[in-house]
């Protein structure tokens, strides 16, 4: 072909005109704005991009794609230029569009020599040493920084529903033969549009006062990234995150501390100068008077406020040790924070889980449990000079001395542990409410589509594994979108793992940011509707088997002793033989003694530290028992319920007030059982009568220990009815457990719940009465949720424009 031959002709492009262009909608998931709105709930309808039409982009030769190299850059550049130029209009919903002729037809980096060859036909053979290879290199870089630009443009987050936009004219072309008719005017026309874009922004925006008329992308935005920050020092509008109970703060553990410095001396003390004195006081009185209950209660009564102080550290630090783990920089230390439990388990041993030193801290606590049985058999009378004396037992009194010195360990440990840590807390999390407040804006929950109806922790922790959330400050890409307060996953979450049948797999993601769920959509199906997945599980301890065996024990041992301790023949007034030695030795120990003080007395714990995990199961369930009702609940009734983190007093007076007498009943009773050890190690004393050692009663605190166990009865009988409506489909001790009922709930995009300040203000908006005059109600039954798939979980009732909650009965 003769290139000479070619005819040039000017193109004139110097009139703009308007005109509509048709469009195709294509819908996008954007993300809302983190800003509080404390009058309304915020919007989850999906907003609508529309975009100009385009021809394909992807699929092209490098001859082909030589034309449109330069078009698809100056599209970026004016669509960047055009966004930062105007923030508040680009979100503008008035509609304009425009196409003007002395918009450019190159980018400045196409050179304008390549613009004087023919375009090599698409079905041409391959490149040979006579041809030129720059169309081929440049396709192979534009495909290349193509891919990177989506990866890695922060593009913006926010933006409006954009029906119409502004495109550039394709090259102008020559008889198809694709020439521009006059270098000058091409050089002219790219010069043209560099100085208008840098420095005259004004001609694009006069027609459109609130509308940048920018080309939308024909890329879509790379994935959110989530940064970690630490907001300035002292700032009122973001508070330092190292909230601590009161009783885990400075002075809670020191006063702990004086205490069991206070028993160590007082411990050493008797033990001191009881063996160089010969005892402590002579004996008065019997076992009736006021020296028996000095040495035969009041040591137990020392030692149970020192358990009972113990036991509230031991719960603060189990409630508060996750959110303290995902606040920490290491990513190791939060791999397993989601699946710890938050709620404190039975006594009888100790947690080994979180950091070591806590670890450590937790046995050294758990040995409180047998400070009580000790304290029973402190003390024992030995003769002196024809007499007796009080005196202290050697051997238990160092017992109980190294025991407390573990427990001042422990409580130093902790005390060091939380003193200026950074917990990631505002407020201490006791009630449901305050776990929701830190899922709005997250951008770790899509992985937990499908396992709220998951059987059990395990299957939720393979669906979860590899992560590492982290709790805290952060920003993003934007920096419109300021600082703000959640959960979340560092970085961007390109790939995801998971672990199943031993091997590391990786997870595929859907475009609306929520993982799918590996099972088919009639399986999930039938799991929601299924009334054995949404009542299945409820704890060992309140399930009827172990209610039902727990009360015919308790009734069929109770009434034995009842039986047997006033028989005529077995009258426990008597007395009875010891059977082993009663004489005590020269550091004080009887074996009689110590058999029927510390065995009475270890009986009692364990009823009372197994009793403690019915109590506390009722505390957890009772917020959702309350919105499994059909007509829902308030707020104030389930979701703002903190009965876990209360004292046993003050969750009897809250229950009383709201209604749940059941709750303060065994709260109450729970409280109680605390009597059962303290009275069981003074019950028996070895007395002589009538020349015969005898293991005599003391008969008031028989009486007590008699009524107690009654009431322990009575509380094992009061658990049998109405559990059904407590039980849940998987259980709800750790955070991924409630997290997965509430990750697809329209609730986090509520008001109530945006970045409240303060626990006060979340409590008023979750108490506040709307329109109507009403307070907002909850329920625990299937939505549709924020992914427009149906989900099982919490949510709000009478959301306007949403499907309502369907709520299984119980029966």
């Amino acid at each position: 072909m003769n290139f000479g031959d070619l005819e040039e002709r000017d193109v004139h492009r110097n009139h703009p005109q308007t005109a509509d262009l048709p469009v195709t909608p294509l819908d996008a998931r954007l993300l809302d704005f983190r800003t509080p709105s404390f009058s309304s709930t915020v919007s989850n309808t999906p907003v609508t991009v529309v975009r100009w039409e385009t021809p394909p982009s992807r699929i092209r030769t490098p001859e082909s794609s030589q034309e449109d190299l330069g078009q698809e850059n100056f599209k970026r550049h004016s669509e960047h230029f055009s966004i930062g130029i105007n923030e508040s209009a680009h979100a503008s919903d008035e509609p304009l569009v425009m196409q003007s002729e002395e918009e450019p037809v190159r980018s400045g980096e196409v050179e304008v020599a390549t613009m004087e060859r023919a375009e090599i036909d698409v079905d041409s053979s391959p490149p040979t040493p006579s041809v030129d290879d720059t169309p081929y290199i440049r396709f192979a870089l534009d495909q290349l920084t193509r891919d990177e630009e989506v990866g890695i443009s922060p593009g913006r987050l926010i933006t409006g529903p954009s029906t119409y936009a502004y495109p550039v004219e394709p090259p102008v072309r020559d008889q198809g033969l694709d020439y521009y008719n006059d270098k000058r005017l091409a050089r002219e026309s790219i010069r043209k549009h560099r100085s208008s874009s840098s420095s005259d922004p004004e001609p694009l925006f006069r027609f459109n006062a609130t509308r940048p008329l920018s080309p939308a992308s024909d890329r879509s935005p790379g994935p959110e990234m989530f940064i970690p920050v630490q907001p300035p020092m002292r700032s009122s509008r973001y508070p330092p995150l190292m909230f601590v109970p009161t009783i885990l703060r400075a002075t809670s553990m020191i006063t702990l501390s004086l205490l069991c410095l206070m028993m160590i001396a007082a411990l050493m003390f008797c033990a001191i100068y009881s063996s160089h004195h010969q005892g402590l006081v002579g004996w008065s009185d019997g076992i009736w008077g006021g020296l028996y209950f000095i040495f035969g209660f009041l040591p137990q009564v020392l030692a149970a406020v020192i358990l009972l102080y113990v036991q509230g550290v031991v719960s603060a630090i189990t409630r508060i040790m996750p959110y303290a783990l995902m606040a920490m920089n290491d990513a190791d230390s939060r791999t397993k924070a989601l699946f710890l439990g938050i709620y404190p388990k039975c006594f009888l041993w100790p947690r080994l889980d979180g950091p070591g030193s806590i670890g450590v801290a937790n046995v050294f606590f758990w040995l409180t449990i047998f400070t009580i049985p000790l304290q029973g058999c402190l003390f024992a009378v030995i003769p002196v000079g024809g007499g007796w004396r009080w005196a202290a037992v050697q051997g238990v009194a160092w017992t109980l001395v190294a025991i407390y010195v573990l427990v001042l360990v422990a409580t130093v440990i902790s005390g060091v542990f939380f003193f200026r840590r950074t917990t990631g807390l505002l407020w201490d999390p006791r009630s449901l409410a305050d776990l929701v407040v830190l899922l709005p804006g997250s951008n770790s929950l899509k992985d937990y589509p499908g396992t709220e109806v998951m059987r059990n922790r395990k299957q939720i922790e393979e669906r979860l594994a590899m992560r590492s959330d982290r709790l805290g400050y952060w920003k993003t890409q934007d920096p419109a979108q300021g600082i703000f307060y959640c959960v979340g996953e560092e970085g961007t979450s390109t790939r995801r793992y998971t672990l199943a049948a031993g091997k590391i797999h990786e997870k595929p993601s859907n475009d609306d940011g929520f993982e799918p769920y590996q099972s088919s959509d009639v399986e999930i199906a039938a799991d929601l509707y299924s009334r054995a997945t949404r009542f299945r599980y409820i704890p060992r301890q309140l399930r009827d088997a172990t209610i039902i065996f727990w009360s015919i024990t308790a009734f069929i041992l109770l009434l034995a002793l009842i039986i047997i301790s006033f028989l005529p023949s077995t009258a426990i007034r008597h007395g009875f033989l010891p059977l082993v030695p009663a004489a005590p030795d020269s550091q004080g120990f009887s074996p009689a003694n110590f058999l029927y003080s510390f065995v009475p007395s270890v009986i009692g714990m364990l009823l009372y530290l197994l009793f403690q995990p019915l109590d506390m199961g009722l505390r957890k369930l009772q917020p959702w028992a309350e919105l499994g009702n059909t007509d829902g609940t308030t707020a104030k009734r389930s979701l703002l319920l903190d009965y876990t983190a209360d004292l046993p007093i003050e969750c009897t007076l809250k229950a009383l007030r709201r209604g749940h007498y059941r709750v303060a009943i065994v709260s109450l009773l729970s409280f109680l059982f605390i009597l059962l050890p303290l009275l069981a190690g003074g019950l028996f004393f070895p007395l002589t009568i009538s020349n015969d050692v005898r293991m005599m009663p003391n008969l008031p605190s028989f009486y007590i220990l008699l009524a107690v166990l009654i009431l322990y009865l009575i509380g094992l009988l009061i658990l049998i009815p109405n559990r059904h409506q407590m039980r849940l489909p998987h259980s709800v001790d750790c955070l991924a457990e409630i997290f997965s009922f509430v990750y697809n709930s329209g609730i986090l995009t509520d008001a109530a719940f945006n970045s409240p300040p303060t626990k006060s203000d979340l409590i008023t908006r979750l108490m506040a009465l709307s329109a109507t005059g009403y307070e907002s109600r909850y329920a625990f039954g299937i939505y549709r949720g924020r992914n427009g798939k149906e989900s099982l979980g919490i949510e709000r009732i009478g959301r306007r424009g949403a499907q309502q909650v369907l709520v299984l009965s119980g029966r």
